[in-house]
């Protein structure tokens, strides 16, 4: 089934206006070639900017072109289309579309656009989100829902035991009793997946509330911040509320609280809050706080100014595709992997993946990490600072792989992987038993910089890089818990009367580390390096500053 996120108006067109659009696009696909890539399944990840949506897009060959619309804010970023064989990236820029085939199965040519323009239409998921839905529609899907993540979730009772999530879960399905578009009982969907603590279980909520209220709602007009439980401004067009300010309240509820409410539906592991606040600030506050609180045309906001006077004022809602922020992100300076020398005898790896599918230009995990090693050594190098704060996750493989660098003997990596009906065997996976050092592992001081975007396989690989003491950790929280994740192969399902796509994953890792004195949080750093608002506006990196002078010794 055609995943809802795309405009209606394709499908509304008349049969003549599509063989002109046919007629039109082929001669056009014969004079330019497009660049092609191939897939198998017609399920495709886009990572877009920062944001990476699993399983966000279906192939349809049938429409001619198939519009991808850049979310927002449209800034000069990369979109990537991750296929099951192969992906391809686009540095885009407003204002410009680009073009591509995706050719399934050899036979089926998919033509697909990215688009940063706004879509003229309304979409198809944002008419579902206005129908209702009588109760006993919702409880059926609620209960579709529910039984799929009893049947097919190994880490459902992870974090929370069945007595307690089997309590929510009738509490929220008890509170069905009235009928509610899809976005009304979306919440109850994503409380429920906020509640199981497990930040690889997926929906495609995020897009709905995307297209409902980015197109058609007017929302806070400020690019909002979050630094620890504080909300600062990081830009907006609104006199009052410059650059750097901080938001005290809005329609008079202070932000610790607002900022607490939006955090019950956000997905993480455990009791993991970082994840979560990274979420909020790139850019799904706005989204959020209308879903949650409703839709208003105006604002009562008490802030205090940099010089710390205390103000009330009122600002009206904007449209979000009228507003556009730059938010503090210049990772895009750097290559997906790099390596630099910041001394003669210190140097920087920054890994911003795990996932071959990721990597940008032709870019070899296995190649890069050799060669890395090779002139680290080479030139007597002995502090090294890894920065995975942007990584999130990947390939199991190359976590182990990138701590065999890091230690002269044999480790366990591993110490059980299961799914709801099976247990997964040594022979299955190698990562269960003992992994062997390089030859050119490396022996000095190590500094892992890490962030709340530290997920999934970096966060199992931060645990074992903690567990076994082998160096000091600087920024905050991992996005991913201590003892592992559950994720690997999922199960898809579409609810059937809401439509809301729920993704579960399968098999439940356990990391082989020593115990923690936190059953249900990430690898928590030595040294909580917090920028402030102005750091972030001037893109200043107070996590890597600290680590360099705590190599040199300062």
């Amino acid at each position: 089934m055609k995943l809802k996120t795309k405009p209606t108006g394709w499908r509304r067109i008349c049969i003549a206006c599509i063989v002109l659009l046919t007629v039109f696009i082929q001669p056009l696909c014969a004079q330019q070639k497009l660049p092609l890539i191939k897939a198998t399944s017609k399920i495709v990840d886009i990572k877009d900017g920062d944001l990476y949506q699993k399983a966000i897009w279906n192939l349809s060959p049938e429409i001619k072109p198939d519009v991808y619309y850049a979310l927002h804010p449209v800034l000069a970023k990369k979109i990537i289309f991750y296929t099951d064989l192969d992906s391809i990236s686009f540095d885009i820029n407003p204002g410009s579309s680009y073009d591509f085939i995706i050719l399934l199965n050899g036979k089926d040519s998919c033509y697909t656009r990215i688009s940063t323009t706004t879509p003229a239409l309304k979409t198809e998921t944002s008419k579902v989100s206005l129908n209702t839905m009588e109760p006993a529609l919702l409880k059926q899907d609620f209960t579709l829902f529910r039984n799929a993540l009893q049947q097919e979730h190994a880490g459902l009772y992870r974090y929370e035991s069945k007595a307690v999530l089997d309590n929510l879960f009738d509490s929220c399905q008890a509170a069905l009793d009235r009928p509610m578009s899809q976005l009304a009982f979306a919440k109850s969907i994503m409380f429920m997946v906020s509640a199981i603590e497990d930040g690889h279980t997926g929906t495609n909520i995020p897009r709905l509330l995307m297209n409902q209220y980015g197109e058609n709602e007017k929302m806070f007009p400020a690019y909002v911040f979050f630094i620890n439980k504080k909300a600062y401004v990081l830009c907006s067009r609104i006199k009052e509320l410059s650059a750097g300010t901080e938001i005290l309240s809005i329609e008079n509820k202070m932000v610790s609280e607002i900022r607490h409410i939006l955090l019950q539906y956000l997905p993480s592991d455990g009791k993991i809050e970082t994840k979560k606040q990274q979420t909020l600030n790139n850019g799904a506050f706005p989204f959020l706080y209308n879903w949650i609180f409703g839709n208003k045309d105006s604002f009562a906001v008490k802030y205090k100014t940099k010089e710390g006077k205390i103000k009330s004022t009122n600002i009206h809602a904007e449209f979000l595709k009228d507003f556009e922020c730059d938010n503090g992100n210049d990772s895009n300076t750097t290559k997906d992997l790099q390596l630099d020398f910041l001394q003669e005898n210190t140097a920087l790896l920054t890994v911003k993946t795990f996932d071959d599918n990721r990597l940008s230009g032709k870019q070899d995990f296995r190649d890069f990490l050799n060669t890395s090693f090779k002139e680290i050594n080479s030139r007597k190098a002995d502090k090294l600072t890894i920065d995975l704060r942007r990584n999130a996750g990947g390939t199991d493989a190359y976590g182990a792989l990138l701590y065999s660098y890091l230690t002269n003997k044999p480790f366990k990596y591993f110490s059980s992987i299961e799914s709801t009906t099976a247990k997964i065997t040594l022979k299955e996976n190698p990562l269960l038993g003992f992994q062997q050092p390089q030859e050119n592992s490396f022996p000095g001081e190590v500094y892992f910089l890490i962030s709340g975007l530290s997920f999934s396989t970096t966060a199992d690989f931060c645990a074992i890089a903690k567990s076994n003491n082998r160096g000091k950790f600087i920024g905050e929280e991992t996005g991913g818990g201590y003892y592992g994740n559950t994720s690997g192969t999922t199960t898809r399902i579409e609810l059937t009367n809401s439509q809301i796509e729920i993704i579960i994953p399968k098999f439940k890792y356990v990391n082989d580390v020593k115990k923690s004195p936190y059953k249900d949080r990430g690898v928590n750093p030595d040294y909580i390096i917090t920028p402030t608002i102005d750091d972030v506006i001037s893109h200043k990196d107070v996590q890597l500053n600290f680590a360099i002078k705590l190599a040199q010794g300062k």
